[in-house]
């Protein structure tokens, strides 16, 4: 009988050891999923309806229907899905911003914290998984020639304020130290 008592208690450590490690290893990483272009809208409002009116915005409706089943056209036409298996047509916020479902926590994306010290607040939303586009994150994932039959050259420079034309809504992704 003490040997059944003592099996069991050390059994009982060792799931209980094993489940702390995988949950600390869990918390280490925070999986980041998409939510929404209008998780986004609440607060960008001027950015959510400049984007509204660019073709970003209509950017799945304007793949023909045998192209909406190609996965080469779709993943640059789609977001992506939510954590509850939802597609997010379109090429949305989240598309060139990352996932938005960590950063887009008050306790990230605050107006109070941005407006007290910007450049820690940039880092605490980069660190969140936001991204702030550039010439390569564009080019290395849609805007390219491999894969895609109606490749039109790409140029970053004239391009990367009309997606949403407000002058806030892309700050300088902050110096790497």
């Amino acid at each position: 009988m003490k040997k059944l008592f003592i099996l069991a208690a050390l059994l009982i450590a060792a799931v209980f050891m094993i489940s702390t490690v995988i949950m600390a290893q869990a918390a280490e990483k925070p999986k980041f999923t998409y939510v929404g272009e209008k998780s986004c809208k609440m607060c960008h409002k001027a950015e959510f309806d400049a984007w509204s009116a660019t073709p970003h915005a209509k950017a799945y409706a304007a793949l023909k229907p045998e192209e909406q089943k190609k996965a080469e056209c779709a993943g640059c036409h789609e977001t992506g899905k939510t954590a509850a298996d939802s597609l997010l047509v379109n090429v949305s916020c989240e598309a060139c911003h990352g996932p938005g479902s960590e950063y887009k926590k008050a306790t990230i994306m605050s107006k109070a914290k941005f407006a007290a010290d910007k450049a820690a607040a940039l880092k605490a939303a980069t660190d969140a998984g936001l991204v702030i586009p550039t010439a390569e994150t564009c080019t290395s994932k849609c805007h390219k020639k491999e894969g895609n039959p109606n490749f039109k050259e790409f140029n970053w420079e004239a391009m990367k304020g009309k997606v949403h034309p407000i002058a806030a809504a892309t700050p300088p992704a902050p110096e790497k130290k």
